[in-house]
Order: C-alpha cells, then sequence, then structure tokens
C-alpha cells in the first residue's frame, strides 16, 4: 500500500505574487535598518573641530568685543572719573578728532611752520587762540562712545563670521594681508630703486616689519594651510 504524499502548492495567483514580493520587502527593510544605524551614528559621532588657526581667529575678535564692551560700560557708568577722561583724550588722539590734543598740536605745528618759514615769530595771541578752539568735552565723549558702539558691533559681527565659516571672511582677510605685504614690499622696492630709499624711521622700523611678518603669515595660513579649505567648502 503506498503511503499518500502531501504535495499542496499555493494555486491562486495572489498569493504567487505575496510571496515573489516578501525578499524585496525584507531587503527594503534591511536597507532602512542600515541607513538608520548610520543616522544614528551621525548623530552621536563627535562634532568635527576647526582648525587651530581658525579658533584664534575666531576668540580673538570675541575678545576684542568683550573689551570694547567692558570699556563702552565703563565709560557710561563712570563718565567723569580720572580713567574715563584719560580713556577719552586718548581714543580722540588716536582717532585724530578736531579738537583733540594731537590735532591742536598738529595746527600749532602748521602754524609755526607758516610763521618759521617767511622768518617771523609766532605770536603768543594766535597759539593762545588756536589752543581755545577745542571741542566741547560733553560733543567729544559722545563721539568716542558711538566709535566704541561702532567697533564693538563691527568685531562681534566679524567673530560670527569666522564662527558660521563664512567663506567671505577667509577671502577678505587674504585680500588685505596680501595687500598690505604688496603694498610694503613695492614702497620699499620703489625707494631703493630711486636712491631715496624707504625713509622709514629706525624707530618705527621693528614694528612694520612684524605687522609685515604676522600679515604675511596670516595670508599663507589661509591661502594653503592643509584643512583650512576644506573647513570653509563644507558649508557651501
Amino acid at each position: 500500500m503506498t503511503e499518500p504524499v502531501y504535495r499542496w502548492q499555493p494555486v491562486t495567483d495572489v498569493y504567487k505574487e505575496e510571496a515573489a514580493k516578501s525578499p524585496d520587502i525584507e531587503s527594503a527593510n534591511q536597507q532602512k535598518r542600515e541607513e538608520l544605524t548610520k543616522e544614528k551614528e551621525k548623530q552621536i559621532a563627535p562634532e568635527k573641530k576647526a582648525p587651530l588657526g581658525i579658533r584664534v581667529f575666531t576668540w580673538y575678535y570675541f575678545c576684542r568685543a568683550g573689551f570694547y564692551a567692558l570699556l563702552l560700560l565703563l565709560l557710561a557708568s563712570f563718565p567723569h572719573s580720572e580713567f574715563s577722561a584719560r580713556l577719552f583724550d586718548d581714543v580722540a588722539n588716536f582717532l585724530h578728532m578736531p579738537g583733540s590734543k594731537s590735532e591742536v598740536e598738529k595746527r600749532r605745528k602748521a602754524i609755526e611752520d607758516v610763521y618759521q618759514a617767511h622768518g617771523y615769530q609766532v605770536p603768543d595771541n594766535v597759539l593762545k587762540e588756536e589752543a581755545g578752539q577745542e571741542l566741547d568735552t560733553e560733543s567729544m565723549h559722545n563721539e568716542v562712545m558711538i566709535y566704541l558702539l561702532l567697533v564693538l558691533a563691527l568685531t562681534t559681527w566679524v567673530g560670527f563670521m569666522w564662527w558660521n565659516r563664512s567663506w567671505k571672511v577667509r577671502w577678505v582677510t587674504m585680500f588685505y594681508s596680501g595687500a598690505l605685504v604688496a603694498k610694503a614690499g613695492i614702497n620699499f622696492v620703489a625707494g631703493a630703486a630711486s636712491g631715496v630709499g624707504s625713509q622709514i624711521p629706525p624707530a618705527v622700523l621693528p614694528f612694520l616689519l612684524l605687522t609685515i611678518g604676522l600679515n604675511g603669515f596670516v595670508f599663507l595660513y589661509l591661502a594653503f594651510w592643509p584643512g583650512v579649505k576644506q573647513w570653509f567648502e563644507e558649508v557651501r
């Protein structure tokens, strides 16, 4: 006696189609699981740090902004203190504001040169009138405060451009540094070729060389240092 053999097979077309699709569905699910796994790995991966020089530039501008903010706070809180008066004078002289000591001395020197060129002695009343033409102190203080507020806003903005990896700030800095070095080199070569020389005072020469060296280093760093260009291009 022959035992019966179970030979059942799906006979409906719908079942056959579903059976054929199951490997494709499993493959799609596997691919989705892999994508989710990669996404999680990206989220928990440590954030890539900026090159050291870029971090130095960024915090340099933020520190400058903090310094200007501190000066503004001190000047606004103690406008009549000895420190504030000295700071107002220093900033006004640095900016060569009309009425500042540097501008008064400059005008007095120009008057003296004119009188001496014609062989005359400068009258005392002229010098007294010139010294009395200083601006109102309150007006000068307001101008200094506005100047500090503007440089605070500008420095903070530039700092955030470095922080946000703006390619524009990189190119502007490269252009500024390269142009300064090129200008100094052209002036030196032109002076040497003319036989006159650079006519740079010996006391200023070390500071000038240091400035040229620093700007040359900044230009070369931003242009050729490994990883700097890629750091800015990743967000473009």
